[in-house]
């Protein structure tokens, strides 16, 4: 059974949380305080056990637990005791909340256990010696049921990093058994070489490789002279035949190979899925380009334009989320669900700590919720620091610094308030109260 007060997205303060298996810290890019904790957990922990030993303090490590579990770094996990020696141990990953059926759930999570024990051809299940065409089917067929777009839209958790991995094992095992090229045809033997003409009588040949002219001399009768015969001019030089049909399609059929090599096809995949990326970003869907660089980094890790991209996107893509989490949570609230809206409140600032509506939203709540009065005055006091000018932000921090007997701090917001909306009654009643305490 939970423990009292039990701490919204994460469950009671004796459950269990886990780390999810096979996780990639690198990929999730986690924040010093995130690798922290996430040590803390390390395989599974009790969830107040983690809160004691942790030196960020509570509230801190509330926050920090809350954004591991978006990011699908953590899931709840239940603890069954092995006594009973028929007890069933409950699989953590099929107990995560996520937007998969059970069936859909096993069949991700048996596939990815095997992926170790298993060849190219095991992984498509193919046989030995298959065809490229039998390959290129068996890879569609298992693409259909694993490539992580056909969950677009979806919390996934982690079964995103599990269905990536598996998706970049059945890419590689395409491209390794789709790299045998058809024999080529025998290339014919070049044309022999025609012999040499040798040269008409009357010339020579010179080693500069031109014809001279040495016509025996002509006496012109009366001159005295010798009228020499002019050299003749060079022959031209011959023309090459044209290329016969058979030719022409030996080559046409080489340009179709090369196009069809695994090096020009990957090198084509790559930059499609790099201006799709390109593309989602520019139109603000920022789930899409995630998923397409997250996808040209698992093909080619060492990427690092893409990496950048990948970061960037990630991090709109955060702020948007963070800001969808917002009003989530105040339709949560209108409809009377503020447990709700308080999780998606601080959901929304574990994604975005920048957001001061998100820090002030959630303390407003968690005061009504008579949640951790150390956490909701934090959440407050961030909301202040980001946007002071807001006289119900100040109004907020001053009336729980007053709950938490620090009067002075409390005057001085309440003062705040007066200077940003003199007509504040709730700020000059308080006010009149504590100069007599100050008197």
């Amino acid at each position: 059974m939970s423990a009292p007060n039990p701490i919204v997205g994460l469950g009671g303060r004796t459950d269990h949380i886990a780390t999810v298996p096979h996780l990639d810290p690198a990929r999730l890019q986690l924040s010093p305080e995130e690798g922290s904790v996430l040590a803390l957990v390390g395989r599974v922990e009790r969830i107040d056990a983690v809160l004691s030993r942790s030196s960020l303090g509570e509230a801190r490590t509330i926050a920090v637990l809350l954004s591991l579990r978006a990011k699908g770094a953590i899931v709840p996990a239940r603890v069954v005791q092995r006594a009973p020696p028929a007890a069933p141990v409950v699989d953590a990953a099929m107990a995560e909340e996520v937007d998969l059926d059970p069936e859909q759930k096993r069949d991700i999570i048996e596939m990815e256990r095997s992926l170790d024990g298993m060849d190219h051809h095991a992984v498509l299940g193919v046989a030995r010696g298959a065809s490229p065409q039998e390959v290129k089917q068996a890879y569609y067929n298992a693409s259909r049921r694993f490539h992580p777009d056909r969950y677009f839209g979806k919390n996934l958790g982690s079964f995103r990093a599990r269905l990536e991995r598996i998706f970049k094992r059945l890419t590689d095992a395409h491209n390794a058994l789709s790299r045998q090229e058809p024999p080529r045809p025998p290339t014919p033997p070049p044309p022999a070489a025609r012999p040499p003409t040798p040269p008409p009588a009357g010339r020579t040949v010179s080693g500069s490789g031109f014809a001279a002219v040495t016509a025996p001399a002509r006496t012109v009768s009366g001159s005295g002279f010798a009228a020499v015969t002019p050299p003749a001019a060079p022959a031209p030089p011959p023309v090459a035949p044209p290329e016969d049909p058979e030719s022409e399609a030996r080559r046409a059929e080489r340009q179709a190979r090369l196009a069809r090599h695994p090096y020009m096809a990957r090198s084509h995949k790559l930059t499609e899925l790099i201006a799709r990326g390109k593309a989602a970003t520019a139109r603000g869907d920022f789930e899409r380009a995630y998923q397409d660089f997250n996808h040209v980094l698992g093909l080619d890790p060492k990427n690092r334009e893409v990496t950048q991209l990948l970061m960037e996107a990630r991090r709109k893509h955060d702020l948007s989320r963070a800001q969808a989490e917002v009003e989530r949570g105040q339709q949560l609230e209108m409809s009377g669900d503020f447990a709700g809206a308080q999780a998606a409140y601080k959901l929304a600032v574990s994604l975005n700590p920048d957001n001061p509506e998100a820090a002030f939203q959630a303390a407003r709540v968690g005061r009504e919720l008579t949640q951790d009065a150390q956490e909701v005055l934090k959440l407050a006091q961030r909301a202040v620091e980001l946007k002071p000018g807001r006289a119900d932000y100040q109004l907020l921090l001053a009336q729980l610094l007053l709950v938490a007997g620090q009067k002075k701090q409390a005057k001085h917001h309440f003062e705040e308030v007066v200077r940003l909306d003199p007509d504040n009654a709730d700020a000059r009643a308080a006010l009149k109260k504590l100069r007599w305490t100050f008197t």
